[in-house]
């Protein structure tokens, strides 16, 4: 992965730029609001929440919003990102922590990450999470299918959503929409609630 390509332009173009950024500002205080909703209905507390390769930061402050009382941990590769934000500088497949996270979040990161390094991120995923992981990728069919090609970056790794799956489902139980619980984490999940 070449980590001199998430520099101010990188940001600019993909977050920054209203004609040219992927996702609105609503989109991030949606997916916080969700993530809130979904670990309150499995009971489940988060205190501590992990972001790997968080960028420029877009759900910081919507995911405090959901959790007021949680500590936040911004993680990225990107010098700039952290030199600017006061993140902590680690691979996503590398960070590593004397505690685990309530949540853990990594949203549309490992695309950049070559087999090797994906595979270690996703080991890296269970040794950092007691409780829920927020997992999304762009993979080869929504690249497709789904995603808005002229707003994302296509200089990545596309995968199917075959190769993924059972590298998750080793550490995570798959409850849809993104949202994995731990292997480890006892929250009892009723049969349909679950993918696997």
């Amino acid at each position: 992965m070449n980590i001199n390509k998430f520099d101010e332009a990188y940001y600019t173009r993909y977050y920054g730029d209203r004609k040219t950024r992927v996702a609105e500002p609503i989109y991030f205080n949606n997916l916080a609001r969700y993530l809130g909703a979904y670990t309150r209905f499995l009971g489940l507390k988060v205190q501590s929440i992990v972001d790997l390769g968080c960028g420029v930061g877009t759900l910081k402050l919507p995911l405090l919003g959901r959790f007021p009382k949680a500590t936040y941990t911004g993680v990225d590769i990107s010098q700039y990102a952290c030199a600017k934000f006061g993140w902590e500088c680690a691979a996503v497949s590398e960070y590593c922590s004397p505690e685990k996270f309530d949540l853990v979040v990594c949203h549309d990161v490992i695309q950049y990450l070559n087999d090797k390094e994906a595979k270690a991120a996703i080991k890296n995923f269970d040794s950092l999470c007691q409780g829920i992981l927020y997992f999304s990728v762009l993979t080869e069919e929504d690249y497709v299918e789904n995603c808005d090609q002229s707003r994302t970056d296509s200089a990545v790794n596309l995968r199917t959503v075959d190769w993924y799956r059972p590298k998750l489902q080793r550490y995570f139980r798959n409850l849809g929409g993104g949202v994995y619980l731990s292997r480890d984490c006892e929250i009892a999940i009723y049969a349909l609630e679950h993918l696997d």
